[in-house]
C-alpha cells in the first residue's frame, strides 16, 4: 500500500451508476402518470378498441400521445463469444425497443399543475444500454428533468496483459519416475483485466422561476458502478503473483444547489454549491480459475504464478524437510476431480484485500456572464474545493502455505486532503465593426498532501521442523506480530511509521486573440498562448528537483505558441475553416511528454445542390520530444547515458463524406476516413531470453547485438541487462460506410448499407511470443432495415445486421536470441524450434478472437 495509490483517487471523477431507490422514484412517477391516464382510457366491454389514428381520451384539459416499439432480437454467433460481447453484446430475447409519452395542457387551460409532461425510454429487456427520461414543467414556475441510464460494459480482449505462456507444458501426477498422469500448466485464455460491469446513472434537476430575475436550481445525481472483473495482483503475495477477481462497487452522490441573479439585461451572476461524495467498496479475492489443485482434505488451492513461462517449480516451491515420500501431485480422489497436491508445497487457499475509501468534495463556484457594456462581453468563474479522503481500514490477508507461513495479514489506515483554487476569465472587446480583441486567462492550483500508515503485520506459522512445515499441520501455530518500525510491503512505510506523500500542480494559461473580418467571405484570427505549469511531488516540494532525482521537488514547464485560424466562404454554399497551432515547451515531465506540438486542422462543407452535401476534414496532431531529458544527471554522473529518447507521436485523420437526397424515394450516404496513430520511442529493454524461451533481439548496423551502452546485470561485465531498440506502434486504419435509402412508395422505407474498419498496423515486439492482434484486423457490418406503415400509427419494422471480426496472418518479432550475453547469436525467430509470434497461430498463445454473427431485430411501432 502507498500514499500515491490512495491520493490518486482525488483525480478520479467517477461517472457510474445510480441508486435503485432514486431510479425507482422516477420510474414510479412515470408509471403513476401513465397508469392514471390509462385508467381514463380503458374501454368498457361494449366500447370498441380505438383505432391507432383515433384520439384516445385524456384527462380534462389535456391532450396526450403515446407510442411503443415492441419486438425482439435473434442473435447467432460463431467463433469467439467473448470478442462478440466486447464489440457488440446484443443478445436474443424480447425487447421494449422504444416508448414515448407526451401530455400537454390545451391552449387557454389555466390552473393546472403541469403544462407539459414527456417521457421516453429505450432498450429494456436485455440490451446492454437502456435509458428513461422524464421532463415536466409549469410555465414560468418550474422545470423538472429526470434521466436514468444503464449500460453494461463487457471487455475480454485476451491479448491485453496476457503473459503469452507456451502450451504443452505440464506437471506430472504420481511418482516423478513413473507418472500416472499430468496436470496441464494453464495458458491464460482470457484477459487478465477482463471486466463485466454495470453502470446505473440517475440525474435529476429542478429549476424554480426559470424566466425570472432570480432563478433557483437544485440538482442531484447518483451513479453506481459495480460488477466482477479480473486484475493481476500487482505485487507478489504468498510466493508468487496471481490473477485476482475484483468485485467493483463504487458510487458517487452529487448534490448541487445554485442561484442565478440577472441584475441587468444580458448580465447573470451565479453562485453554486456542489457536494460530491465518493464511496469505494471494491474488494479482491482469488479468481475462480486460479484453483487447479486441492489439498488432501478437499480444500481447493491455487498454485499462483499465473505469469510463469514454466510450470510450477516443485523443487523450490515445496519444503524439502516435510515433503516425505508423497508425490508432488497425486491422482484426484474422485473421477474428474482436481489432483491432490503435497501438503508441504506452497499454495494459496484464500485471499482477501479490501480498501473502503470515502471522499467528500465540497466546491463553491461563482460565475459571471455579461454583455451589458457596449462592445464588451465577458465571462468568468471562481472555484474553491477543500476535499477530504479517508481510508479507515486497509486489509490484505492470504491463507495457504509459503515456507512455514500459513497466514499473513497487513492492516493500514490512510487519509489525504485536496485543496484547489481555480479561476477563469475571458473578455471580448469589439474594437470596431470588423475587428475584435479577446483574452482568456485560466488559473488552477491544487495541493494534495496525504499520509498512509501500516498499522500491523501478523504472521501465523508452523514450526520450522521436519515433517511439520505443511498446510495440514494440526498443532498450535506461532503468531508473530511485527514490531514497530519493521519493514512491510514494498513501497509502503514501516509498521506504525506514517508515510507522508504530496502532489500538487499549478497552471496559469493566457490566450490573447485578435480577430479580423476581412470581408463578408473571410475571417482571420491570431492567438498567442503562454502557459506556466509547475508540478510538485514529495518532500520538499517547493524547490527544483535535484539532479538525478525523480521526486521531492518541483518541475516547471513554460510553453509558448501561436494559433492561426482562417474561415473562408468562397460562395454561399461553400465553407472552409482551417487552423494551424504551433507550441513549444522548454521542459517535459516525462520522456514521452511533448516538447514540440504542431496541430493542423481543416474542415470544409459544400452544398452544390439543396439536396447534396459534401464534407471533408483533415486533422494532424504531431508531438515530439527529441531531448534526452536527463542531461544534467548524466553530466553529474548520477545516471548512465540511455538517450536520446527521441519520442515522436502523431495522429492523422483524413475524412470525406457525402449525403445525396434528390427526392423522397431514394438517397445515398457515403463516408470514408483514413487515420494513422503512430508513436515511437528509443528504449532499453530486457528480452528475458533463455535456452528454451527465445527473446526479442535487435541488431546494430554491423549485425551485432544492439545493446544499451554500459548496462549490464549487477556484478557482471558480460551479461546484458538491457537491449536497445526503437519501440513503436503504428495503426493505419481505413473506415468506410455506404448506405442507400429507398422509399419506393409512401408506406415503405428501407436502408441498405455496409460498414467496414480495417487496420493494417505493426509494432515492436519486446516479447518474442507476442502477435499484432487487433493491430492487423478487419471489422465489418453490412446491414438492411425495413419499415412498413400498415396504417397510420401502426408500423412493422425489421432489421438485419451482420458483424464480422477477423485478425490477420502470422506476426511477431523478426529476430530472436536464446541468451542475453553480449556474444548472443541473433537468428530469425521463425528458424527456432520454440514458440514465437511468427510460428504460432495468428491469435497468439491464447484463445482465438475471430467471430461472425447474424443479428435480426423485429418490432412493431404502435401509436395511440
Amino acid at each position: 500500500m502507498n500514499t500515491g495509490w490512495f491520493s490518486g483517487h482525488f483525480n478520479r471523477r467517477l461517472s457510474s451508476a445510480t441508486v435503485l431507490r432514486v431510479r425507482a422514484s422516477i420510474a414510479a412517477a412515470v408509471i403513476a402518470v401513465v397508469t392514471s391516464i390509462a385508467a381514463a382510457q380503458t374501454p368498457t366491454p361494449a366500447d370498441p378498441l380505438p383505432r391507432p389514428e383515433t384520439q384516445v381520451s385524456a384527462p380534462a384539459g389535456y391532450t396526450i400521445h403515446q407510442t411503443v416499439d415492441l419486438g425482439g432480437r435473434i442473435a447467432n454467433t460463431t467463433g469467439s463469444g467473448a470478442m462478440y460481447d466486447t464489440l457488440v453484446n446484443l443478445q436474443s430475447g424480447p425487447r421494449v425497443l422504444g416508448e414515448t409519452f407526451e401530455m400537454r395542457a390545451l391552449s387557454g387551460k389555466k390552473n393546472t399543475l403541469i403544462d407539459s409532461l414527456s417521457a421516453i425510454g429505450s432498450g429494456f429487456g436485455g440490451d446492454p444500454n437502456n435509458f428513461t427520461k422524464m421532463d415536466f414543467s409549469k410555465g414560468k414556475i418550474y422545470e423538472f428533468s429526470g434521466l436514468f441510464r444503464r449500460d453494461r460494459q463487457y471487455f475480454d480482449y485476451d491479448l491485453l496483459g496476457n503473459p503469452n505462456i507456451p502450451g504443452g507444458q505440464s506437471i506430472p501426477i504420481g511418482p516423478a519416475n513413473a507418472p500416472t498422469g499430468s496436470l496441464a500448466w494453464p495458458q491464460v485464455n482470457e484477459s487478465p483485466v477482463l471486466f463485466n460491469t454495470v453502470r446505473r446513472m440517475t440525474d435529476t434537476s429542478l429549476t424554480i422561476f426559470p424566466l425570472s430575475k432570480v432563478t433557483y436550481r437544485v440538482e442531484y445525481s447518483q451513479n453506481i458502478f459495480q460488477g466482477p472483473s479480473l486484475s493481476p495482483s500487482g505485487y507478489q503475495f504468498a510466493k508468487y503473483d496471481a490473477i485476482l477477481e475484483e468485485y467493483q462497487r463504487n458510487s458517487t452522490d452529487d448534490f448541487t444547489a445554485g442561484i442565478d441573479w440577472k441584475p441587468l439585461q444580458d448580465t447573470k451572476l451565479t453562485f453554486e454549491e456542489e457536494i460530491d461524495h465518493y464511496k469505494a467498496d471494491s474488494y479482491f479475492t482469488m479468481a475462480p480459475g486460479d484453483f487447479i489443485v486441492q489439498e488432501p482434505d478437499g480444500t481447493k488451492a491455487a498454485l499462483n504464478d499465473y505469469d510463469s513461462q514454466t510450470p510450477y517449480p516443485t523443487k523450490s516451491a515445496c519444503n524439502a524437510n516435510s515433503i516425505g515420500a508423497t508425490p508432488i501431485l497425486s491422482a484426484p480422489q474422485t473421477p474428474g476431480g482436481l489432483p491432490v497436491i503435497n501438503p508441504a508445497c506452497a499454495v494459496v487457499t484464500s485471499y482477501l484485500r479490501s480498501q473502503p475509501t470515502r471522499i467528500l468534495y465540497p466546491t463553491e463556484i461563482f460565475r459571471l456572464q455579461s454583455s451589458s457594456i457596449k462592445n464588451i462581453s465577458m465571462n468568468g468563474d471562481l472555484r474553491y474545493t477543500n476535499a477530504n479522503m479517508n481510508l479507515p481500514n486497509y486489509y490484505d490477508s492470504y491463507q495457504g502455505l509459503n515456507g512455514t507461513t500459513r497466514s499473513l495479514t497487513y492492516t493500514a489506515i490512510a487519509n489525504a486532503k485536496r485543496e484547489v483554487v481555480a479561476a477563469d476569465y475571458g473578455i471580448v472587446w469589439q474594437t470596431m465593426k470588423t475587428f475584435s480583441l479577446s483574452d482568456q486567462v485560466d488559473f488552477s492550483s491544487a495541493h494534495q498532501p496525504g499520509t498512509a500508515t501500516m498499522t500491523s503485520v501478523t504472521t501465523l506459522a508452523t514450526p520450522a521442523t521436519a515433517g511439520n512445515e505443511t498446510i495440514n499441520y494440526a498443532g498450535a501455530l506461532t503468531t508473530t506480530t511485527a514490531a514497530a518500525g519493521a519493514a512491510t510491503i514494498e513501497g509502503s512505510g514501516a509498521v506504525g511509521v506514517p508515510l507522508p506523500g504530496y502532489f500538487g500542480q499549478t497552471f496559469l494559461t493566457n490566450n490573447l486573440t485578435g480577430t479580423w473580418d476581412a470581408s463578408s467571405r473571410a475571417t482571420l484570427s491570431l492567438t498567442y498562448r503562454h502557459e506556466n505549469h509547475t508540478i510538485a511531488q514529495g518532500f520538499p516540494h517547493n524547490i527544483p528537483l535535484a539532479v538525478g532525482a525523480t521526486s521531492n521537488g518541483t518541475v516547471t514547464i513554460h510553453e509558448d505558441g501561436g494559433i492561426v485560424n482562417v474561415a473562408l466562404r468562397p460562395t454561399a454554399n461553400w465553407n472552409i475553416n482551417g487552423t494551424v497551432e504551433v507550441l513549444y515547451a522548454d521542459n517535459a515531465f516525462t520522456p514521452v511528454s511533448p516538447r514540440q506540438t504542431k496541430h493542423y486542422r481543416v474542415h470544409t462543407m459544400y452544398r452544390p445542390r439543396p439536396w447534396a452535401t459534401i464534407s471533408g476534414a483533415f486533422n494532424d496532431l504531431e508531438r515530439h520530444n527529441n531531448t534526452n531529458n536527463n542531461q544534467n544527471a548524466i553530466a553529474a554522473g548520477d545516471d548512465p547515458y540511455e538517450g536520446p529518447i527521441d519520442h515522436v507521436d502523431h495522429s492523422r485523420v483524413v475524412s470525406l463524406g457525402a449525403v445525396l437526397s434528390p427526392n423522397e424515394h431514394y438517397g445515398l450516404d457515403f463516408n470514408y476516413a483514413y487515420s494513422d496513430v503512430y508513436t515511437a520511442t528509443n528504449i532499453c529493454y530486457d528480452n528475458g531470453a533463455t535456452s528454451t524461451l527465445p527473446g526479442t533481439a535487435s541488431t546494430n548496423s554491423s549485425g551485432a547485438p544492439n545493446v544499451c551502452p554500459g548496462i549490464f546485470t549487477r556484478g557482471s561485465t558480460t551479461q546484458l541487462a538491457d537491449w536497445f531498440a526503437r519501440d513503436f506502434m503504428d495503426a493505419p486504419t481505413q473506415y468506410g460506410s455506404v448506405a442507400v435509402n429507398l422509399s419506393p412508395v409512401k408506406q415503405i422505407h428501407s436502408n441498405l448499407g455496409y460498414r467496414i474498419s480495417s487496420v493494417n498496423g505493426n509494432q515492436f515486439f519486446n516479447d518474442a511470443r507476442a502477435v499484432n492482434g487487433s493491430l492487423d484486423s478487419t471489422y465489418q457490418s453490412p446491414f438492411v432495415n425495413l419499415a412498413w406503415t400498415i396504417r397510420p400509427g401502426l408500423i412493422w419494422k425489421a432489421e438485419y445486421n451482420f458483424y464480422g471480426y477477423g485478425e490477420g496472418g502470422p506476426s511477431g518479432s523478426q529476430y530472436c536470441s536464446t541468451t542475453t550475453s553480449t556474444t548472443s547469436a541473433v537468428v530469425p525467430c521463425a528458424s527456432l524450434p520454440f514458440p514465437t509470434g511468427l510460428t504460432e497461430s495468428p491469435a497468439g498463445l491464447t484463445a482465438p478472437r475471430n467471430f461472425h454473427a447474424n443479428n435480426v431485430t423485429l418490432a412493431v411501432h404502435y401509436e395511440f
